[in-house]
């Protein structure tokens, strides 16, 4: 191969970029042969790549470009009902169908929430930021707007927040809220939380005798949901967008680094 352009890059960041996927699932699609260069498996996932060869690659048979594409960050308002799944046997409605339906391909999104769960959701084509925010390690917060079945006084809720600051056992794992407070605007309590264990607000309240109703994230990092309607999808502005795909792969070189890790190391 010559002497690689500048706008080369490793097949596994082909990958991630093209098909909006995550470092970890780039890696683990090339290293289970699913992909191809120039018709044959390459099981490299390090290997450099130079857009002026004229190589061609192909992710489980649909070919992938190799020139870099712009990435771009999205706000989506999950309504309630709708799976978090590209593609589900038992319900049409799901966040990749929609996704598909409004023109958005190669593009998912960072984190989940449950079925009857609503909120926002970060819908991107950078898997740089799915990973930065969905992964547990990176401790994104999240902050959540929590309804109850029962109306427990103020005291009450002040007490079952504390108790979850301190941390809940629960299923063999420690469950806990880092700030929780009563929003009298909306008449819920709201929660923040920086690890997303699964269906981990409903367990706490439920192990603090509360059952909830009504489940609306309302603000992943810096981005909020704000007044954007259910079903709704709308792109950052173009300040905030680049902002937080800066800071996605500032944590991730960081955090590769005080692991004591070599960026090619297939372990992030």
């Amino acid at each position: 191969m010559s002497i690689p352009d500048p706008s080369s890059a490793k097949l596994f960041r082909v990958l991630q970029t093209q098909a909006g996927i995550s470092r970890r699932k780039a890696l683990d699609l090339v290293l289970a042969g699913e992909v191809s260069l120039d018709g044959r498996p390459i099981l490299d996932p390090f290997l450099v790549l130079d857009p002026t060869d004229g190589h061609r690659v192909a992710l489980r048979g649909h070919p992938l470009s190799l020139h870099p594409r712009e990435p771009r960050v999205y706000r989506f308002h999950k309504p309630a009902g709708m799976l978090c799944s590209h593609d589900d046997p038992h319900s049409g409605n799901t966040a990749g169908r929609l996704l598909r339906a409004e023109g958005f391909l190669g593009y998912t999104w960072a984190g989940r929430l449950d079925q009857d769960a609503e909120g926002l959701l970060l819908v991107t084509n950078d898997g740089d930021l799915v990973q930065a925010s969905s992964h547990p390690r990176y401790e994104v917060r999240k902050t959540y707007h929590v309804w109850l079945a029962e109306t427990p006084s103020s005291a009450s809720l002040e007490r079952a927040f504390r108790i979850m600051q301190a941390g809940i056992e629960d299923e063999g794992e420690v469950l806990r809220i880092l700030e929780g407070r009563i929003d009298s605007t909306a008449r819920c309590a709201a929660v923040t939380l920086a690890e997303g264990r699964k269906h981990e607000v409903k367990r706490l309240f439920a192990r603090c005798g509360y059952s909830v109703t009504r489940l609306l994230r309302v603000a992943v990092g810096s981005v909020e949901l704000g007044r954007l309607a259910p079903g709704a999808i709308e792109r950052l502005p173009q300040a905030e967008e680049a902002r937080l795909l800066e800071d996605a792969r500032r944590l991730l070189d960081k955090t590769d680094a005080e692991r004591g890790c070599h960026s090619d190391d297939d372990s992030v």
